[in-house]
């Protein structure tokens, strides 16, 4: 039987082609044995079970692998390689895989309208039943798991948990890829390697640093710290050393002749020009006229103290004016008094007769003396009235013409107001500000750095209009140019940043993740070498398996390298598809997989005749080898199909022979009597 547990095998009566299977060592044994392991020596993820219904060359047949090695034997065209087909498509891989149709429909059986595959895989908790149904017509597929139907999105997922690579031809190699195989670049091999029998993590962490490097890559070109720009009349040169690779590398340009004092003047940007020194006038007028109204105001404060001197002086005035008119009427009356006088006189005359003439004397000489006073002291207050006639019509006269300029300048500090409110209402236009929005930080400083004279404001003016009589011979797109070159810089040096911060983070995460890949992959690479090295020496040549890279930072370009030496006289070469001959290339192979079959991750491999163009002696050489290596209990699940085998080849207890047959005069399956069989065998050997 193909398994251990001598399961039956099922066949569909009018089958046209039906499988065989028996253990070589157990040929004449009984039929009902069981074996050593059951179902519980295979890994997870092997095939347990393989249904094939009108599909290629089989109406119906069910069969029923070992755990260990599989040796499916049969002659050409018989079905050998139908069963490696209906592995790869019932586990969601695709045509290109096998090399033969490109369409689906066409592995249907000639005649039908569809076919079905099912395939049984050993998973911890039940196992995992795999069911597509090809309809020939669409080529379309209907897709079932454990009798659910699904998609083949699902199917490939599940594939993917227990490690099966169809893909991959480390783990499975159809007869059309044998060759292809030797044709894998160094990059491709190692990649194939990494997935069949690396960590799970390890092709992860693999991409994961070639696109940090890549990425690494781009920022560096950013990073040119030795940099040297030459000039000659006509070139410019750039020569830069890498950061990274310390490689020195070369550029250059045609330097464009100089066109500044060619160019006519371009009116447009001529205005543009004279409207900014309009308004840098402007804005240089507004600030003088600023500090003028301040002195102004300074000045409205001296001439209001002034007024309040000259009210001061009208009010002493009016007393010495009061003082006058009181003297006036003093004078009057005195006038009157010597009016007076002269009735007294005759009075005193007509008494004077009376008296005697010595008091008469006395009389008239008291009175003259007192006229006289009287006389001196009108002439003082009529002096006095004078001068304070004289000092008020002074004092009106100054205080009119004090009346005039305050007026005038009443009239000038309104008139300068009104001007400096209408070109501050110009400047908040000019600078898209509301009215009534203060002025920024950034205008108050710019104006405080201005000039505080009118003769230090018209020289900065000259000096602006002189420098800006510089500009006019320039291109029309200069101006523009310089600020669209001035903002590009700005964001180029905040990039520069950026980029230099994601560099650095780049570098940190490649350094953590090379250290989490290449010292696994550096083990895994020398356990493959001392298995392929252990394998050639037995077979009295040589080979080694290393990891190969040109540049040890360029995590794209890191290889396996395959070197083979099959005659003493010749040193050890590289595996190419020219260098070896076809049965070299496929003993390298062979022995290649054998290295990695012990190092098992996958679940189970499969090599479709890859023995054809073997020297017998390499052929018996690698067929020990394989029964040694795939049946040994630490392994996994091992299908190699071939249409021959040489006599007296060696065979374990492990191996599973599974032998297919084909002709139109075959025994059916369901009549096939295995008891009936191994009795006339074992008959047949006694009477030899």
């Amino acid at each position: 039987m193909a398994e251990s547990s001598k399961r039956q095998r099922l066949s569909h009566v009018n089958s046209s082609s039906q499988t065989s299977s028996k253990r070589i060592e157990n040929m004449f044994a009984d039929s009902q044995a069981e074996g050593a392991g059951g179902e519980g020596r295979f890994v997870e993820g092997a095939i347990l079970r393989i249904t094939m219904k009108n599909f290629l060359t089989y109406d119906y047949s069910v069969v029923y692998p070992g755990p260990n090695l599989n040796m499916i034997v049969g002659a050409n065209g018989t079905g050998k390689s139908s069963i490696v087909c209906a592995i790869c498509l019932c586990l969601a891989g695709k045509t290109a895989v096998l090399g033969r149709g490109d369409k689906v429909g066409l592995y249907v059986k000639r005649g039908c309208k569809k076919g079905h595959i099912e395939i049984e895989l050993k998973k911890k908790g039940g196992n995992l039943v795999i069911f597509r149904e090809i309809h020939a017509e669409n080529n379309q597929s209907l897709w079932m798991l454990n009798d659910r139907q699904c998609t083949q999105k699902m199917v490939e997922e599940e594939v993917k948990t227990l490690h099966i690579q169809v893909s991959n031809l480390c783990q499975f190699l159809p007869q059309e890829k044998v060759g292809e195989f030797a044709k894998m670049s160094k990059i491709e091999l190692l990649e194939a390697t990494e997935k069949s029998v690396g960590p799970p993590e390890m092709y992860e962490y693999h991409c994961e640093l070639k696109n940090f490097r890549n990425k690494e890559r781009e920022l560096e070109v950013i990073e040119e710290p030795y940099l040297k720009v030459l000039y000659t009349t006509e070139e410019r040169y750039t020569v830069k050393r890498s950061f990274y690779s310390n490689k020195i590398s070369t550029s250059n340009s045609a330097v464009h002749a100089s066109q500044y004092l060619t160019i006519t003047v371009d009116a447009e940007q001529k205005r543009q020009l004279e409207q900014q020194m309009k308004q840098r006038d402007t804005d240089e007028r507004m600030k003088a006229l600023q500090k003028e109204a301040a002195a102004l105001e300074r000045r409205d404060n001296e001439l209001l103290a002034e007024k309040k001197r000259l009210s001061e002086l009208k009010g002493k005035k009016r007393q010495l004016e009061q003082k006058i008119s009181t003297k006036q009427d003093s004078l009057k009356q005195m006038e009157q008094n010597i009016i007076d006088l002269k009735k007294i006189e005759l009075e005193t005359k007509e008494k004077i007769a009376a008296v005697n003439s010595q008091k008469v004397a006395i009389l008239r000489a008291k009175l003259t003396m007192e006229k006289v006073y009287l006389a001196l002291e009108t002439v003082g207050l009529m002096a006095e009235k004078n001068k304070l006639e004289n000092d008020c019509r002074e004092g009106a006269s100054e205080l009119r013409t004090v009346d005039q300029k305050c007026s005038r300048l009443e009239q000038r500090k309104v008139q300068l107001t009104d001007q400096c409110k209408g070109l501050l209402k110009r400047a908040k236009a000019i600078c898209r500000m509301q009215p009534d929005e203060s002025l920024p930080e950034d205008l108050r400083n710019a104006f405080s750095k201005l000039p505080d004279t009118l003769d230090d404001v018209d020289a900065r003016l000259n000096e602006e209009r002189s420098r800006a009589e510089c500009f006019t011979g320039l291109s029309e797109n200069v101006v523009e140019e310089y600020n669209r070159r001035e903002q590009e810089i700005k964001q180029m040096e905040k990039e520069l940043e950026e980029k230099s911060s994601a560099l650095n983070a780049y570098r940190q995460n490649i350094s953590e993740a090379k250290e989490r890949w290449l010292n696994p992959l550096k083990q895994l690479v020398e356990q493959i070498n001392e298995k392929f090295s252990a394998f050639f020496r037995s077979m009295q040549c040589a080979g080694e398996v290393d990891l190969h890279s040109e540049n040890e930072e360029e995590y794209d370009k890191y290889g396996i390298r395959i070197r083979v030496k099959f005659h003493a006289s010749t040193q050890l070469h590289e595996l190419t598809p020219y260098h070896q001959s076809g049965g070299e290339r496929s003993v390298s192979t062979m022995l290649y997989l054998m290295a990695l079959q012990e190092l098992n991750r996958c679940p189970f491999r499969v090599v479709d005749e890859i023995n054809q163009g073997m020297d017998p002696v390499n052929e018996r050489r690698v067929f020990d080898i394989v029964v040694r290596t795939a049946c040994k209990e630490t392994t996994s699940q091992y299908f190699f199909i071939t249409p021959k085998l040489l006599q007296n080849l060696t065979y374990a207890e492990e191996m599973t022979i599974l032998c297919v047959h084909n002709g139109p005069h075959m025994l059916s399956p369901n009549q096939w009597d295995e008891k009936a069989f191994v009795r006339r065998c074992l008959e047949r050997k006694a009477r030899a």
